[in-house]
């Protein structure tokens, strides 16, 4: 009978958290580039039964269509390696920034030098420029943040030897910034960094979870991967303040395999 009410109970939180995620409004630009040939963002939220709205191919046409109902915007690792989107995410500048004034959280994590050098749809209060400086070294520099401990405990040890053909953990380090508290650094440089802007927030990185869940070169990394991208999930919707019924909270271990 316990066993039974215990199954019920775990069936009903995940069906909950799922409802939660689909309150918190995410909306992704996502591009299966030249070096990973996967669009692993997607797919990653997919796995994950996320529910999204998909906004490549309308900012392909020039255009972000951002709704109300959307409070995190999520930017595929290496999406810039599209020139169109690329161009089309600096078109749109002011959107992304009156999306984040008005308390939404937009994430990019890994984008290559050679596609977006210096993140031009950032305020100018902010500065963030890449570099490809690719190394398996890094610190983690604030180990009590949700980052790192929602749902899932992740020292650095947890960051260690990921991959994905000849890269490493540190994928296009960023070289310099402003205005962003760094959470994790490489020799010095930031990796992990983020900033609040009005009522919502900025976070940057020079790693690539979606990618390396997907299409890592090993078990470790895509275990580890997998299980950063159940942390950043769970931060950016508790940050987004999204309340679905009974204010829930998405509870991302009940989501693992």
């Amino acid at each position: 009978m316990f066993s039974r009410l215990f199954a019920g109970c775990c069936i009903l939180t995940l069906v909950m958290s799922v409802m939660a995620v689909q309150a918190a409004g995410i909306a992704v630009v996502d591009f299966a580039d030249e070096w990973t040939k996967v669009d692993a963002l997607r797919q990653t939220l997919d796995e994950f039964k996320v529910d999204y709205d998909d906004l490549t191919d309308a900012l392909e046409d020039g255009q972000l269509p951002l709704k109300a109902e959307n409070k995190i915007f999520l930017i595929g690792s290496m999406t810039t390696n599209s020139a169109v989107l690329h161009q089309n995410l600096d078109k749109n500048a002011k959107a992304i920034q009156d999306f984040v004034k008005n308390g939404g959280v937009v994430w990019e994590p890994t984008q290559a030098d050679q596609n977006e050098a210096k993140v031009d749809w950032l305020p100018p209060e902010l500065n963030c420029v890449r570099s490809d400086r690719d190394s398996p070294d890094f610190e983690i520099l604030v180990a009590d943040h949700p980052l790192f401990n929602k749902p899932n405990r992740m020292d650095e040890k947890a960051f260690k030897d990921w991959g994905h053909q000849g890269w490493p953990t540190v994928w296009e380090v960023i070289a310099s910034q402003k205005g962003f508290d760094v959470l994790m650094e490489s020799l010095g440089q930031p990796v992990i960094m983020e900033a609040e802007y009005g009522k919502g927030k900025f976070l940057m990185m020079a790693i690539a979870p979606d990618k390396y869940y997907i299409a890592g070169n090993d078990d470790n990394t895509k275990k580890m991967a997998k299980l950063f991208m159940e942390n950043l999930l769970s931060y950016v919707e508790e940050y987004a303040a999204v309340e679905a019924d009974g204010k829930l909270t998405t509870k991302w271990a009940n989501l693992k395999r």
